[in-house]
């Protein structure tokens, strides 16, 4: 057994997740003591990764024992809530030694991977997808996601949460929402899926979210039920949760999920939309409500044309809905579709048109394509202070990440979301924040050549005429990325990349192009932000040499925090 002392401040809380290692060891393998007494213990640990609390009730120095040789500790942390909105968690590992930390520390930790990107958010370890729940409350910007802290790969879902004054630098919070039953011992996936943040007319936060039911199978037979989460007043844990839709209309199997609620004036009412399917065809589902507790269906806000079904579209997932200036924006990622001419899989669309009289009529048929790159999905946006800030869950659907990485899952940089001048386009473009909190060191300005890339993020500005440019990034001659414009098309290519999925967007009048990469992400943004792409590769992530092959007016600046 390793023993180390630690003093405890009254209230602190220590929450892990831990599963036997050797199932066949010693009774209590955990331990907390305050000389010879013990203050909490666990007798057994199982052969699932399981959640345990403590609650110190008094400040005192306090001894610790565990036995690493029995046991893993995926996931553990102490706070104090009264100053962990300030602080952050402490992340704790219990190894060969109880190791310690927080804030500063967790990011220097984060730091010194090789292979973690920088300019993007990421857990501190395990899985990561969709964000969730994003909102500004005061000063303080509000990221929840999906995560698992159970291990780096996908499994029973939870809200982690991390708050920031500046959309970049963020502190880790402790987890927000568990699922409502142990899934690992049940052998089932499901929890707390995904969902959003909503200000009632009283002002108070509450957060909207799908639960999924224990499910064995993970494409057909599950249920889905949509609940409220209401925190305390610090946001740091969900205090009470209420069921408030569990019926699914006629037509819909077990897709029903990620809702988006908004007060409406007009009906004077509260609406919400649910990604789901509809015989089939990927639907978005509204439903209106009096209260925000009893919903009733309204009927099919969109229902994707038959073509999305036959080329393998299960489902909407991750609605979203919002006012730009006079207008209303859907988007809508197609699960499991697969783009035809391209091959390109589970591509994200946007719809802008009118919201009348519970109608919503799109300008024109035809989808825009919000991402050429497909690595950027599950993006999810929220208004605060005038603008309309989205961040995606960046996730490369062709390569998975290689093995032995402590974490799992990016984040896209902070998006402003906006329409064209002409307003048959949605827009997105970095928001001004990362900009203010990330200097831009000049590393080339000219219009053409080749050029010796720093060790760490870079970003590349082009702004002219942009036909015929060529960027290929290489690591000790090989291919890191290569991103070209020829004949009206922009195209991008990875390392990894076999050539049978085309990665392509049309760009025949943009005059303007900014490209960041943080060690295998890639974000484009080109035309004002008319035409994006991102893509996540693992291969070559640190490329040393640029050629640039440019007409037009070509910067290269080095990224790093100021």
């Amino acid at each position: 057994m390793r023993t180390q002392r630690r003093l405890l401040e009254l209230g602190t809380r220590i929450e892990f997740w831990a599963r036997a290692v050797d199932r066949n060891a010693d009774e209590f393998p955990f331990l907390i003591r305050q000389g010879e007494q013990v203050l909490w213990a666990v007798k057994r640990f199982s052969e699932f990764s399981e959640f345990y609390s403590y609650h110190h009730r008094e400040t005192c120095e306090v001894e610790f024992e565990w036995d690493e040789g029995v046991t893993e500790f995926t996931w553990a942390y102490a706070y104090n809530p009264l100053s962990v909105s300030d602080t952050g968690i402490t992340v704790l590992e219990f190894g060969e030694q109880l190791i310690e930390r927080t804030g500063p520390e967790i990011d220097a930790w984060c730091a010194s991977d090789p292979r973690r990107p920088r300019l993007h958010f990421s857990p501190p370890k395990n899985w990561m997808n969709d964000p969730n729940g994003l909102c500004k409350i005061g000063d303080i910007w509000h990221l929840f996601y999906q995560f698992h802290p159970g291990g780096p790969d996908w499994g029973p879902m939870h809200w982690g949460h991390a708050t920031s004054r500046d959309l970049c630098a963020w502190l880790h919070m402790p987890v927000f929402l568990q699922p409502e039953q142990n899934l690992a011992r049940l052998g089932a996936t499901g929890g707390a899926f995904s969902g959003s943040a909503f200000s009632d007319r009283g002002g108070k936060v509450k957060f909207y979210y799908t639960e999924r039911l224990p499910a064995y199978d993970l494409f057909s037979g599950y249920r889905e039920v949509q609940k409220i989460a209401e925190p305390g007043h610090d946001l740091i844990k969900a205090e009470r949760i209420t069921t408030v839709l569990e019926i699914r209309p006629e037509g819909v199997e077990h897709d029903f999920r990620d809702p988006k609620v908004w007060w409406d004036e007009t009906a004077n009412a509260y609406r919400m939309i649910l990604g789901a399917s509809v015989d089939g065809d990927p639907a978005v589902l509204l439903y209106g409500s009096n209260d925000g507790l009893e919903w009733h269906y309204l009927g099919p806000l969109y229902r994707a044309s038959t073509n999305f079904r036959e080329e393998g579209a299960r489902a909407v997932e991750c609605p979203d809905f919002f006012r730009l200036g006079d207008k209303w924006v859907l988007v809508m990622g197609f699960v499991g579709h697969v783009e035809p001419t391209t091959r390109r899989h589970n591509l994200l669309y946007a719809l802008i048109g009118e919201f009348v009289d519970d109608r919503f009529a799109p300008d024109t048929p035809e989808l825009q394509l919000l991402d050429f790159g497909t690595d950027y999905y599950a993006m999810q946006s929220f208004e605060a202070e005038g603008r309309q800030i989205a961040f995606a869950w960046l996730f490369n659907w062709e390569y998975r990440k290689p093995d032995g990485s402590a974490y799992s899952g990016e984040m896209s940089l902070p998006r402003v979301l906006s329409l064209s001048e002409d307003k048959k386009k949605m827009c997105m473009l970095p928001a001004i924040e990362v900009d203010e909190h990330y200097a831009a060191i000049p590393v080339a300005q000219n219009q053409s050549g080749v050029y010796s890339l720093p060790s760490g993020p870079f970003e590349i500005r082009l702004s002219g005429l942009l036909q015929g440019s060529k960027l290929v990034a290489t690591n000790s001659g090989e291919l890191a990325f290569a991103v070209s414009i020829a004949d009206g098309v922009l195209s991008i290519r990875l390392a990894q990349d076999d050539g049978s999925i085309q990665y392509v967007a049309d760009l025949s009048g943009g005059k303007d192009l900014r490209l960041f990469h943080d060690r295998g992400i890639v974000e484009i943004f080109a035309d004002g932000g008319a035409v994006c792409g991102t893509r996540r590769g693992y291969a070559n992530i640190e490329p040393d040499r640029l050629e640039i092959s440019t007409s037009a007016f070509a910067q290269v600046f080095e990224r790093h925090s100021k």
